[in-house]
């Protein structure tokens, strides 16, 4: 199989850059503006960032934003209607950390969307007694939790990708499209890195002419719309600490 496709060069490149593209600008600007002093909201800062842009890019490409939530953790993922293929992105670490906890009792939605792949499945079908590692009372919670998760669109996804970005040093150094069977076991890959950005957006400002006197010329610093659009990002509910602890072990394994 495929995992490109249905998806051109173009809309690969933009959906990686999307994703890959630094955040730290934006971070930064969001602390000064506000007077923040620890940081400590940028954990689910840098995803909302990154799905902002990855939602923006798909909508520009035909393809499908699903907004889901898990607990009180909401994601994006992107469906490819014409593949029935599901992207979900994620770092390398925190994936590998849930590949690890394939069949034990607390089931990660990446557990229940990997087990999608090759169709939503009828267990009454499924040979299940050929993996004696996973008890059939186990796939049947994943499935729903499946369900549950995707709901009205559960009938749309046929595979399940990974989007999957390497970091080194807090930054992001390359990115791999993965394709699992239901067991996690990697079927295909392939190497997306050639899309990450190499001079990420250095500035938190762009330059914008503006003249005087009809003839001389002068550059005066502007803020760059992306940083704009994150004013209002501390207008939602703040989360109690009870939500804001479980936000965060939900976002370490994303």
């Amino acid at each position: 199989m495929k995992i490109i496709s249905g998806l051109n060069d173009e809309t690969i490149e933009s959906l990686v850059k999307a994703f890959a593209g630094t955040t730290n600008d934006v971070v930064e600007e969001i602390k000064q503006e506000y007077g923040l002093e620890t940081g400590n909201f940028k954990n689910g800062g840098v995803w909302d960032i990154r799905f902002r842009r990855i939602k923006q890019v798909a909508l520009e490409n035909g393809l499908i934003v699903l907004t889901k939530r898990r607990g009180i953790w909401t994601f994006i993922c992107v469906l490819d209607p014409g593949t029935g293929i599901l992207y979900v992105f994620s770092k390398e670490k925190n994936l590998d950390i849930v590949i690890k906890k394939l069949g034990r009792k607390n089931i990660h939605y990446f557990h229940a969307f990997v087990s999608l792949s090759s169709g939503p499945i009828d267990l009454d079908y499924q040979q299940i007694s050929l993996f004696p590692t996973l008890t059939e009372e186990y796939e049947n919670r994943r499935l729903r939790e499946a369900q549950k998760i995707l709901g009205e669109d559960y009938p749309l996804v046929n595979d399940v990708v990974f989007v999957v970005a390497k970091e080194e040093e807090k930054k992001i150094v390359g990115v791999e499209a993965k394709l699992f069977n239901r067991y996690f076991e990697l079927l295909d890959t392939q190497d997306w890195s050639m899309y990450v950005p190499k001079d990420e957006y250095s500035n938190l400002f762009v330059l914008e002419e503006d003249t005087i006197d009809n003839n001389d010329t002068v550059v005066i610093p502007k803020i760059k719309q992306e940083v704009k659009d994150r004013k209002h990002y501390f207008d939602k509910k703040i989360p109690t600490k009870k939500e804001e602890k479980k936000d965060l072990k939900e976002e370490d394994h994303s």
